[in-house]
């Protein structure tokens, strides 16, 4: 049986969500959902399914699951509606743009049933996860202190707008990442900013902002994370993780995914584990959390993010804008 999903949002990630549950083998592509007649109904008609304009609408047709995947500040009317009804969702991450809107759509999935789990991509890609697995058998020893983040092309932050922070956009993904690889949730933060590119070019948006974290066993993080690359380099986002232990080291580097494209306009490194097309179909870390998701919804399974994860991450990155406002060193709220 292959479980009947719609795509909620017709953009850039959500047509990647959709082609993916489309190329599928365990999940069929029900409709697109969008409020925009012209991008919902353009992308349904190049994926062979329906247009409908709104989750009212889709709620009302025999579809088993959702993927929710709208711009971060859109995310709670969207997927408190469908969790209310007890649909099994799969939201793309961040789970909100706020620690509030978090918990109102958990309490969404308590209070109606649907099961959420929210795409943390990282969680699916093999060389985080090798970290994770290291890390958790004691292979480098006990934590010390543990760097992660990710520098960006400045196109992306243009491109975004102001529509949403660096924070949510990229450092959602190492915020997770320090937590699950370490296994230890950061208790406290003290952050700085700096917004000099973005406004320069009409972005009401930080270029970066450096964290320096707290753990809860004491071990020592810092976060990094920016849209500042300049638009000729190679590298399009600069993503990093390192955990020194009492017993060694583990690192992951995805300054570029081993693949490399040097012609008469310069050198690329395109994306080789994200969601590349190989042999004309979205494989990579994408594709595997589509899969798991569809299979844990079919199979009655645990999801691989719990959301109190999901939930640990946007309490961070509260935190963190906290700090930057402040100028002072602020509390992560617990949400467990």
């Amino acid at each position: 049986m292959t479980l009947k999903t719609a795509v909620v949002g017709a953009g850039f990630m959500g047509g990647l969500h959709a082609r993916t549950v489309a190329e599928s083998d365990v999940a069929s592509l029900a409709a697109v959902v969008d409020f925009d007649a012209g991008a919902g109904g353009r992308l349904a008609r190049e994926l062979g399914t329906r247009h409908l304009p709104s989750v009212e609408d889709a709620l009302a047709e025999d579809i088993d699951a959702f993927i929710v995947a709208v711009p971060d500040r859109a995310h709670v009317a969207p997927a408190r509606t469908l969790l209310a009804a007890g649909k099994p969702v799969l939201l793309e991450k961040p789970m909100a743009d706020t620690l509030d809107g978090a918990r109102a759509i958990a309490a969404a999935a308590e209070e109606g049933g649907g099961r959420l789990m929210v795409g943390q991509l990282l969680r699916f890609d093999p060389r985080y996860a090798g970290a994770a697995q290291a890390v958790a058998s004691g292979a480098i020893g006990t934590p010390l202190h543990v760097t992660a983040g990710r520098i960006a092309n400045r196109e992306i932050g243009l491109r975004m707008a102001g529509t949403s922070s660096v924070l949510f956009y990229l450092g959602i993904h190492d915020a997770d990442a320090m937590q699950w690889v370490t296994g230890q949730p950061i208790t406290r933060v003290y952050s700085r900013a700096v917004s000099k590119l973005m406004p320069a070019n009409g972005v009401a948006s930080e270029d970066a902002i450096l964290t320096v974290c707290d753990l809860a066993d004491g071990t020592v993080g810092q976060l990094f994370n920016g849209w500042t690359r300049t638009s000729d380099d190679p590298v399009g986002i600069d993503g990093r993780l390192e955990v020194m232990g009492t017993e060694g080291t583990v690192a992951v580097d995805v300054r570029d995914h081993g693949l490399r494209v040097f012609g008469p306009g310069g050198l690329t490194t395109p994306d080789a584990l994200h969601w590349p097309e190989t042999n004309g179909r979205i494989r990579g870390d994408l594709a595997a959390e589509v899969r798991h998701f569809a299979t844990a919804v079919r199979d009655g399974d645990e999801f691989a993010v719990p959301v109190a994860d999901a939930m640990r991450g946007v309490a961070v990155n509260d935190a963190i804008l906290r700090s930057v406002a402040s100028g002072a060193p602020e509390d992560v709220e617990r949400v467990d």
